[in-house]
């Protein structure tokens, strides 16, 4: 099993004492303004763009960062990630399968789709249960070998690595729970977009930090979760990231979720180091089976569509 590579030090030591308020070098990654340091959550600097109010990690990482932090213990080690990622597949199925229905509404009939992220593959089986032709990406080789067993078309490593466009072009790329962990976001999507068909949709699912829920938590607001979580998207700063690239905006909405009660109770867990609130929600669930699913309470969960011109 691999391990995730632990912070090998803190942003109060490479950016000087932490001052909230101060400068850093690091320009915005979404619209390339000048930033200063926001908060210190878990001894990493979180910085916030001057201008479009952008928060992203102020540490600039390792160029491997995806394979290295999103190794088997993210799936199956807990804390910000999963005790069990298995565990998830029925709710994640169904997840997939009612994107898909959403879908509907913007386009004519199921059709080709690239999904980014893909973990097991779980999601894109429930577009397929709905017609799609999928493919999946991901970088963890063990996820992937749990998606090929079942028959499911999940390649190992990243969009800049695999040649996707030869299966191309596709009418859908899906990045659910996906763009915040991606070091530099826009340059991801601009890559996508060459890989999408005329009028092709891009979908992503995130977090929302200025939702109700995520003011209400504050720093202990469970996505603020480094060096996993890098980005920390509002609805405009994510259309911006699309629109940017060339993109137009769709649809967008908030996500109506539930949670298998394991895995709520692992995040919670580990965010209530941090937040009071995030302790007392943990309590609140403790005493349930962790098998069981319920609705996560939260309106901080979004999905947006854009559509690439024709």
């Amino acid at each position: 099993m691999n391990e995730k590579v632990p912070p090998s030090r803190s942003v109060e030591k490479d950016l000087g004492a932490f001052s909230p308020g101060a400068s850093i070098d690091r320009k915005c990654p979404i619209c390339k303004s000048d930033a200063r340091l926001w908060k210190s959550v878990r001894s990493y600097g979180i910085a916030e763009c001057e201008k479009c109010f952008h928060r992203f990690l102020a540490e600039p990482v390792a160029s491997n960062h995806v394979e290295s932090i999103y190794g088997d213990d993210y799936f199956f080690g807990g804390g910000a990630g999963y005790s069990n990622y298995l565990d998830q597949s029925g709710l994640l199925r169904g997840r997939g399968t009612e994107y898909a229905r959403r879908i509907k509404r913007y386009r004519n009939g199921p059709g080709k789709l690239l999904d980014v992220g893909a973990a097991a593959g779980f999601l894109l089986e429930g577009w397929i249960d709905e017609g799609w032709r999928g493919v999946g990406v991901e970088p963890n080789r063990s996820m992937c070998q749990h998606a090929r067993k079942r028959g499911i078309d999940v390649r190992c490593g990243t969009v800049e690595i695999l040649d996707l466009e030869s299966d191309g072009p596709w009418d859908l790329i899906s990045m659910v729970q996906v763009i915040s962990h991606l070091p530099e976001p826009v340059e991801s999507i601009r890559n996508l977009v060459r890989y999408l068909a005329p009028g092709g949709l891009l979908l992503v699912e995130t977090w929302d930090r200025m939702s109700w829920f995520a003011r209400l938590c504050g720093a202990g607001w469970h996505e603020y979760s480094p060096p996993s979580v890098l980005h920390w998207f509002t609805p405009k700063t994510l259309e911006l990231a699309a629109t940017t690239c060339g993109l137009r905006p769709v649809a967008s909405g908030k996500v109506l979720r539930w949670l298998q009660v394991g895995h709520a109770k692992s995040l919670l867990e580990h965010a209530g180091k941090e937040s009071a609130l995030m302790r007392m929600a943990h309590w609140s669930v403790a005493p349930l089976p962790g098998g069981w699913s319920v609705p996560y309470p939260g309106d901080d969960l979004r999905w947006a569509l854009f559509q690439k011109p024709n």
